[in-house]
């Protein structure tokens, strides 16, 4: 028998996410879908609302709360940033939406020029590159 230490995170930077022994469809209580349209890319910014409620540590969505408060960032990126499986991530999101605890800046619609999606794509690169 070999000892295992739980607190062990295997090489992992201090930055990266443990993974968690909880089935991703626990955290959404089984939901896929949410009320709201939740793109990948749509820019996440945390509500007044989001900011003045205390978040137990030990709710899913505190962590996506905690990156929102730190910087913008896109639902892709949270689910990145937290470990969250992106499936997760836009329902929890979409949850936060609903309750009006953080507000999706949508980066693309049907008006939206040429121009602004050659940014939007120039940004992706970017922060890809920066990972």
């Amino acid at each position: 028998m070999t000892d295992i230490d739980p607190d062990d995170r295997h090489g992992l930077a201090d930055s990266e996410p443990a993974a968690s022994g909880v089935r991703p469809y626990t955290l959404t209580a089984g939901r896929t879908t949410t009320q709201v349209d939740v793109p990948m890319e749509a820019t996440l910014e945390l509500t007044d609302t989001g900011r003045d409620r205390r978040w137990p540590s030990h709710d899913p969505s505190s962590r996506i709360v905690g990156l929102c408060a730190a910087e913008r960032l896109s639902v892709a990126e949270v689910a990145a940033r937290s470990g969250l499986a992106i499936g997760v991530a836009r329902v929890l999101v979409g949850d936060l939406v609903t309750h009006g605890y953080v507000q999706l800046q949508k980066t693309l619609t049907d008006s939206t020029s040429s121009a602004e999606r050659i940014n939007l794509i120039e940004r992706t690169l970017r922060g890809l590159r920066d990972l």
